[in-house]
């Protein structure tokens, strides 16, 4: 059903099966993690650290779906008893039984899958495949999945006429009691799924035949280690070799060949005449000198355009799979959470406001309330990735029109200082290629970083939130939730502050 328990499933299974849907679909991603995660498992231990709220929206979804279908029963999964599983499907098969939930299924050498949806047609012998997914669109990878399940049931004695996605309709707007109807997607994915299912047995016997090798696959780092998944043994698999890897500040896979195959693995032996973009250059001589790469013509172009008092900003959201206000979409970005610094002079005193909603209610109305009676009606703002914040204002906008030319107007004076970093105006060897404030601060000002902080970037930030929201938090865990997040939002504002002073300071500089 969704990825996370799938992989929590395949974790317990691989000592009693030959191989799962979710070891299946790890093994065409990359064999070697495959490998890893049969035979080296400690490599794996915060897999699914911070992701508890991820694991039961994945489960919510899937309860969902399962109501979406009348009359269905539910095949319980014992982890100690797994044919048991096995057995109970085909009993209520046997029993006349027109919709089965968890449908357990597995071959004689044991190739086991289970579905979420088991819908018989008709009054007929077959039945559909129904697999439940969290994403808003079809994927390759889900191919596979399904081409994996429709072999296996297959194989067990089914006799199977269509594999059917269902997954999320992330143009659904919620209006009142939630509409299953429209909130998922059914799609008839038997056509793609038939051609792959000629080399489901093939794929399985190389992978069982890699999992039970005492040597573990030679397999270099490449695309396939972030998709379809970030794999959890990247940095095993790509251990720092040396100070200034050149994968830090070249992506294209043109160059990066080129460089390995002339063995020049650091950016500082990088040859003169390799072409580089000028972006790209700047960072190679910033790292060859140690020396920040400061052009103050660009910058001071830059803070001319400020106009005081200057007000710092920064959002946090969340963005639940299942609309939980009226008025919103699936996966939509719900504001939840601002900071504020204001400063009427440069180098003058800042004044910090703050704003997070402390109901589990929409909050969207008294953030917009809130924003707009805090950010006055002249001034720059200053946000660090302005396409985020704007984006957010044009949505509130669209779902709240009386506001929607106030946040407009605080838009229109939003000025990005992301931009001096990343068309890199200013350049610090220390930032390695990125302009992520998370990255930028501690290089200018070691002093400021986010090591110390138990939520220190937004994914953390929106599921935490999310925790509390959903009644999945005790007062005390809500405590500690907003104490993390008003310090974790604070210093997103704060840096701004600190990074726009550095950038006066250092034009100002001879």
């Amino acid at each position: 059903m969704i990825v996370v328990i799938e992989n929590l499933i395949g974790i317990i299974w691989m000592d009693t099966f030959k191989i799962s849907k979710s070891q299946y679909i790890r093994g065409l991603q990359c064999p070697k993690s495959l490998w890893y995660f049969t035979n080296q498992p400690s490599l794996c231990k915060d897999q699914f650290n911070g992701h508890n709220t991820l694991f039961g929206e994945g489960i919510e979804v899937g309860m969902l779906a399962q109501n979406y279908f009348k009359n269905g029963i539910t095949i319980n999964f014992d982890l100690s008893r797994i044919s048991e599983s096995t057995a109970n499907t085909k009993d209520a098969v046997k029993n006349g039984c027109k919709v089965i939930f968890e449908a357990t299924a597995c071959t004689k050498d044991g190739v086991l899958s289970r579905i979420d949806i088991l819908k018989k047609v008709d009054s007929s012998e077959y039945w559909d495949l129904m697999e439940v997914k969290m994403s808003t669109e079809i994927k390759d990878h889900h191919l596979d999945d399904m081409a994996f399940q429709r072999y296996v049931f297959l194989n067990s004695g089914y006799k199977i006429r269509k594999s059917i996605l269902m997954y999320i309709n992330n143009t659904y707007v919620r209006s009142g009691e939630l509409s299953l109807n429209d909130l998922f997607i059914l799609k008839d994915c038997t056509d793609d799924v038939l051609k792959r299912l000629t080399e489901v047995k093939k794929t399985i016997e190389r992978l069982v035949k890699t999992v039970n090798s005492k040597d573990e696959p030679n397999i270099e780092t490449g695309n396939h280690c972030k998709k379809p998944f970030v794999c959890e043994y990247n940095a095993h698999c790509s251990p720092k070799v040396t100070k200034n890897p050149v994968n830090e500040i070249f992506s294209s896979s043109q160059k990066l060949n080129w460089l390995k195959d002339n063995g020049i693995k650091d950016l500082k032996n990088i040859p003169k005449d390799f072409k580089m973009t000028e972006r790209e250059a700047i960072a190679v001589r910033s790292v060859k000198k140690n020396k920040v790469h400061l052009n103050k013509k660009e910058i001071k172009n830059f803070l001319n355009k400020l106009i005081f008092p200057v007000y710092y900003l920064d959002y946090e959201t969340f963005f639940p799979a299942i609309p939980l206000f009226d008025n919103s979409k699936p996966y939509q970005q719900i504001p939840f959470q601002y900071s504020l610094h204001i400063q009427n002079e440069i180098f003058g005193s800042v004044k910090h406001i703050e704003f997070l909603h402390g109901e589990k209610t929409d909050p969207r109305p008294s953030f917009v309330k809130n924003l707009i009676n805090n950010c006055g009606d002249i001034g720059s703002i200053i946000v660090y990735n302005k396409a985020f914040e704007a984006r957010i204002n044009k949505e509130l906008g669209e779902n709240f029109p009386k506001w929607n030319r106030k946040l407009l107007s605080i838009s229109n004076r939003m000025l990005d200082l992301l931009l001096p970093f990343r068309s890199r105006m200013i350049y610090h060897p220390k930032m390695r290629g990125s302009a992520s404030i998370k990255k930028v601060l501690p290089a200018f000002v070691p002093e400021l970083n986010y090591n110390d902080l138990e939520i220190s970037e937004g994914t953390s930030a929106s599921l935490a939130y999310l925790k509390f929201i959903k009644n999945l938090a005790t007062d005390e865990e809500k405590n500690h939730i907003f104490k993390d997040l008003k310090k974790y939002c604070a210093l997103d504002t704060y840096a701004e502050v600190i990074l726009l002073k550095f950038l006066f300071e250092s034009c100002s500089s001879e």
